[in-house]
């Protein structure tokens, strides 16, 4: 037989026959006078034992060492059996049917919750809960979803902790939409602000901020040194800011930063006043 009629019978394409071929997988026959590969039936019974063991699971890089040692329990009057192989496979298909099912639950939540797949639930769930309707309601510049997707996947679990924290407390007391209008009023900052008005703005969102200062971690915030991930969030998110904007941005961490290393001070020594 040649290559064509070998995988017709066995139900493959002269593709993967090339390719069992190039791994080692199927040893090439011999070739006729006129070039051809001419297989036989040693050849086609090979061919189908590989696509029966790919088809109940195996990877092609495990096949060959689970046919040697079908064919060793054969030659010692064992049967053609590889139960080692198969307990294995079983373990890692269990394993990953786990894993699909969990994949299967983190699709249902996000489209029970219509959170953006692009996302980390957890994250995902702390940005609708802030934002609002934003997200679904306005267009979103490109720069601001690139900050987005960016701080969803370089956050760490403390990150994301603290975000949940400071979401939940900011509902909690009823400030999403207060901290959302100061949020509009800073994206809408004219270039020619004065650092007056941008204090006075400041001022205000550090207001509505109080509160809930205490769902910050001081251990975030106290560190001498920014990681090169936040680094590069910063830069991010600095993409597409006016000098004002970005004063106003500098201005509020600054207070922000001093407000929850206050209140940890405070919490050390009673005598110290925030």
């Amino acid at each position: 037989m040649r290559s064509k009629e070998i995988a017709e019978l066995a139900g493959v394409t002269v593709r993967t026959l090339r390719h069992y071929h190039a791994i080692g997988l199927l040893p090439e026959p011999p070739r006729a006078k006129n070039g051809y590969r001419e297989y036989g039936a040693e050849g086609l019974v090979r061919l189908l034992r590989i696509k029966r063991l790919s088809a109940l699971g195996f990877p092609l890089s495990r096949i060959g060492e689970v046919l040697d040692e079908m064919d060793a329990n054969l030659e010692e009057a064992s049967g053609p059996n590889a139960d080692a192989a198969l307990d294995e496979l079983d373990r890692e298909l269990e394993l990953e049917i786990a894993r699909l099912q969990e994949q299967r639950r983190t699709i249902a939540l996000l489209k029970r919750e219509r959170l953006d797949p692009d996302l980390p639930v957890r994250f995902a769930r702390a940005a609708k809960t802030l934002m609002g309707n934003a997200l679904e309601t306005a267009p979103v510049r490109a720069d601001e979803r690139q900050a987005l997707l960016i701080a969803g996947h370089l956050y760490t679990d403390e990150d994301t902790a603290e975000l949940e924290r400071v979401v939940a407390a900011l509902d909690e007391h009823g400030l999403l939409d207060r901290l959302r209008a100061i949020q509009a009023r800073f994206d809408d900052l004219s270039p020619e602000a004065s650092y007056k008005e941008i204090d006075v703005l400041v001022s205000e969102a550090m207001e509505h901020l109080d509160p809930i200062i205490d769902a910050f971690d001081p251990a975030n915030w106290s560190r001498d040194f920014d990681t090169q991930a936040e680094l590069f969030l910063d830069e991010v998110a600095r993409q597409g800011l006016s000098k004002a904007q970005i004063y106003a941005q500098d201005r509020l961490e600054e207070e922000l930063e001093k407000k929850i290393l206050g209140k940890r001070e405070s919490a050390l020594d009673p005598d110290v006043t925030s």
